[in-house]
């Protein structure tokens, strides 16, 4: 049964929950398993990515919902130290070896942030 285009929508959190720096966690199902992704705030915009270290496929927070850099300035792998640009995903440093994180499409209507699932690049996730 094909879905209906509203359940490609995953509603994350509204809009002003999120301070800069914050995070919030939440789930993503695919079709033989669930994956955990994160909503960030940086600069005023929001951001989302798979919670997958690039460099080996581990959450990047040890369950503590802390992905900045201490200034802020970066995402950062809580296991191995891989450095990620917040608003691209790029990696900047640390053994990622170039690769970005997976990021999550954002939508924002009617005062809400919301996934866009059905766009989520899963390739190799």
């Amino acid at each position: 049964m094909p879905r209906k285009p509203k359940d490609r929508l995953l509603k994350i959190a509204p809009v002003g929950e999120l301070k800069n720096h914050q995070s919030k966690k939440f789930m993503i199902q695919r079709a033989d398993r669930q994956t955990e992704a994160f909503l960030i705030q940086k600069d005023g915009r929001h951001y989302a990515y798979l919670n997958l270290c690039r460099h080996w496929t581990v959450g990047l927070d040890f369950d503590g919902n802390e992905f900045f850099s201490e200034d802020g300035e970066w995402l950062v792998c809580k296991n191995h130290g891989a450095v990620y640009n917040p608003v691209t995903g790029g990696c900047e440093g640390g053994p990622c070896g170039g690769a970005p994180l997976y990021r999550v499409p954002l939508v924002e209507k009617e005062g809400f942030i919301y996934a866009d699932v059905e766009n989520v690049d899963w390739v190799e996730s």
